[in-house]
């Protein structure tokens, strides 16, 4: 009954919940109704509670900071999703599926996001300290990509499923494969063609790099 509490009140007065579930209605097509998204979204249902285990985190004791872990790791075992108690998450974020997503301690994730599965927001494992990602607004991450390191990833910008990032990705870009842009003004021909075909990310990458 004390947890219950305490969870309402992490809560009662922050927009982020309401913006999330607003998010989930607008773009995820399998989303049909306010009541499915509170209900039945495992994604969802991470996010908040580690919203809650935040509130626990940040009161700064040690005894507060166990409760949060406490969360992380209960949340890990319900629903696949590994998001540390100090990660900061923006309204509007949108976890879709969820399963096997990481989200480290230092990262930041601004507002109106959207997450696929098997993302991992990690660290080097050559730091300590601030050493996580820092995800801008309206960036979407493609399913299964790994974002290393304490990197900025622009507004707007798109990580490809699968892809490998370890440098910073500018606003509006695409990124795919390892540290790959999709530039669609690299060159007076590039932009040409894209104008032919813009509803495709299918432009040459090769050679060209972050």
């Amino acid at each position: 009954d004390l947890l219950k509490k305490a969870c309402v009140r992490s809560l009662i007065d922050d927009e982020r919940p309401g913006q999330d579930i607003m998010a989930i209605l607008d773009r995820d097509p399998a989303a049909i109704s306010c009541l499915q998204t509170v209900m039945f979204f495992k994604g969802f249902h991470a996010v908040q509670a580690q919203r809650v285990a935040a509130s626990f985190w940040a009161m700064g004791s040690m005894s507060s900071k166990h409760v949060a872990l406490a969360i992380q790791n209960r949340v890990s075992e319900l629903w696949a999703v590994d998001i540390h108690p100090a990660a900061q998450l923006g309204g509007g974020l949108l976890v879709d599926h969820a399963t096997s997503v990481v989200i480290g301690e230092t990262a930041k994730i601004g507002s109106n996001c959207t997450i696929l599965h098997g993302v991992t927001l990690g660290g080097t494992g050559k730091e300590r300290g601030d050493r996580h990602p820092k995800i801008g607004n309206n960036v979407v991450l493609g399913a299964g990509a790994t974002v290393l390191g304490n990197i900025i990833v622009g507004d707007g910008a798109t990580i490809g499923s699968q892809a490998v990032v370890t440098k910073e990705v500018p606003p509006g870009m695409t990124c795919v494969g390892l540290n790959k842009l999709l530039d669609p003004n690299i060159s007076f021909n590039r932009r040409e063609t894209v104008k032919k075909r813009e509803e495709t990310w299918q432009y040459e990458v090769a050679g060209y790099e972050i």
